[in-house]
């Protein structure tokens, strides 16, 4: 397009010079018509050229002008291509540093994780060595106290030994190797837990004339004290009563000590229990109730050793009483009072535990250091767990007055004796679990009427089962079913009682449990009360 346009140009620029030459030529024409006719003919040529030649220039000047602009363009696409070229590989170069600075800070972070495991591991290797050694080291000091009591004993004869004699054996002998140790050395660790309780009641909510209500608190504070590994102490502080302030007293302290696990020496407050409800809510605390013995309390000394439990010492509180009757028995109803400081306990059980399921025999024997007056109480606390199901069962003997033959009394027998079976089967699975308990004692009171059981359970047969069905892992709601004979005479049978109703167990957090109940109790058999509706509530969180 534009060779055409710089064609059309140059014609015009020709035809334009042929034009303005023959216009002057024409008007001297009457002034010069003398000139030869040779110089008129020779002079548009010579112009025709002259504008052809300089169309040519003009032509080659426009040439070199696109050509001067198309190199420009060039060169600056050019440079524009190696710009862009320059930009990219700069970004490259960044990208590579960033991505080399990231492989470099995870590489340093990999070394920094892998050293750090590293150093765990080696702690670990190095606790587990430690603990091997000192591992090694009891098995050590056992083994040789375990030849030496076995050359001892090869001495005087050939018999094997029993667990019990071996452990004994075991345990006098790291009792004689930690003399030499620095036990003393105290690294004293202190521990307080307990549990609160705070209950509320209502009466009777149908027949009562009035909305009556009734209380029960509990507080106990526990401090554990870690003197070392071999020596601590415990000391804790109660509270209880159906009151909302009871008062706080002291419940007792003992100090331990406990060269291995199968043997340990206390000495101080002690308290020993057998037997005691574990599925019915109404009697789990084996201060008040229980179908061996209830919790009875020395000051003295205990040792367990593999699995045996042995205890000896002077009654305190509630177990250190004891009557004093006036006349010798001379008389059919003497004077009788309340003394304290003569009576002592001895405690003997033995645990046998084996993946679950356990049997405990167990004797306790009570002496007020009078002829006729002692307790006994004997008996065997059994269970098993299969699978989602278990059983436990109790046997319990109780007698007071063992060898009374009418001296305390005159002609009057006061032996009292007991037999109880407890049966406490459960089974659990998925979100339903269920609870029962059948309770009975045969009883055979002291000719004056003095039952001695009467200080470990409150009725001689009751039976309870409860279903109970979990919602969620905070929620679960029981339907308690009930009977009781609410007496220790199995000849009356105007208390007795069917109770029924439902109960809401609410722990929203760990060690917090709520219970809310309602309880409608029909009399049974000669009982003539009213039915009856009552409500409560028990809170309990334990530290």
């Amino acid at each position: 397009m534009n060779k055409i346009y710089t064609s059309a140009l140059v014609l015009g620029l020709v035809a334009a010079g042929a034009f303005a030459q023959a216009a002057p030529v024409a008007a001297p024409a009457t002034e010069q018509t003398a000139e030869a006719p040779k110089a008129e003919a020779d002079a548009p040529v010579a112009d025709s050229v002259k504008a052809a030649e300089e169309a040519k220039k003009a032509e080659e000047a426009m040439k070199a002008e696109e050509a001067k602009k198309a190199e420009e363009a060039k060169k600056a696409e050019e440079a524009k291509k190696a710009e862009e070229a320059k930009k990219a590989e700069e970004a490259m170069k960044a990208e590579e540093a960033k991505k080399a600075e990231e492989a470099k800070k995870a590489e340093e972070a990999k070394k920094a994780e892998e050293a750090m495991k590293a150093e765990e591991a080696k702690k670990a290797e190095e606790a587990k060595k430690a603990e091997e050694a000192k591992k090694a080291e009891e098995a050590k000091k056992t083994e040789e106290a375990k030849k030496a009591e076995e050359a001892k004993k090869a001495d005087n004869k050939s018999e094997e030994k029993g667990e019990v004699s071996a452990a004994a054996g075991s345990a006098l002998d790291i009792l004689k190797a930690s003399m030499n140790e620095g036990t003393s050395k105290a690294k004293m660790e202190v521990k307080f837990s307990g549990m609160a309780e705070f209950d509320i009641y209502t009466g009777d909510v149908i027949n009562d004339d009035d909305l009556e209500h009734s209380y029960a608190s509990t507080f106990d504070l526990n401090v554990d004290v870690q003197f070392n590994e071999k020596w601590s102490a415990f000391v804790g502080l109660e509270a209880d009563g159906e009151t909302t302030s009871p008062a706080s007293i002291y419940n007792g302290a003992f100090i331990q000590y406990k060269p291995a696990n199968f043997f340990a020496v206390k000495l101080g407050d002690l308290t020993f229990s057998e037997g005691a409800f574990q599925a019915y809510y109404g009697y789990d605390d084996p201060t008040d109730d229980a179908a061996g013995m209830t919790e009875r309390d020395i000051r003295g000394l205990e040792v367990d050793l593999a699995g045996l439990q042995l205890g000896l010492g002077f009654g305190r509180g509630d177990n250190d009483t004891y009557s004093i009757c006036a006349d010798d028995g001379e008389k059919e109803n003497p004077l009788c009072a309340n003394g304290e400081g003569k009576n002592y306990s001895v405690h003997a059980a033995y645990e046998f535990d084996y993946a679950g399921q356990h049997l405990r025999p167990y004797v306790n024997y009570k002496s007020f250091q009078s002829t006729q007056h002692n307790e006994l109480h004997a008996g065997v606390d059994a269970g098993l767990n299969i699978g989602g199901f278990g059983f436990r069962a109790v046997y319990g003997f109780h007698a007071d007055y063992l060898a009374d033959d009418g001296d305390v009394k005159k002609n009057v027998d006061m032996t009292s004796t007991a037999h109880t079976i407890l049966a406490e089967p459960t089974f659990e699975i998925g979100m339903f679990n269920i609870k029962t308990t059948a309770f009975y004692a045969f009883i055979d009171e002291a000719e004056d009427g003095h039952i001695e059981a009467e200080k470990d359970f409150q009725e001689y047969f009751f039976l309870y089962g409860e279903p109970a069905f979990k919602f969620a892992e905070f929620i679960k709601i029981g339907i308690p079913v009930e009977y009781h004979t609410h007496t220790l005479d199995d000849d009356k049978e105007d208390e007795a009682t069917l109770d029924v109703g439902g109960r809401f167990y609410i722990s929203p957090v760990e060690n917090l449990e709520i219970t809310a109940f309602g309880m409608v109790d029909i009399a049974m058999q000669d009982n003539e009360d009213d039915t009856a509706l009552r409500f409560g509530l028990e809170t309990v969180f334990s530290f």
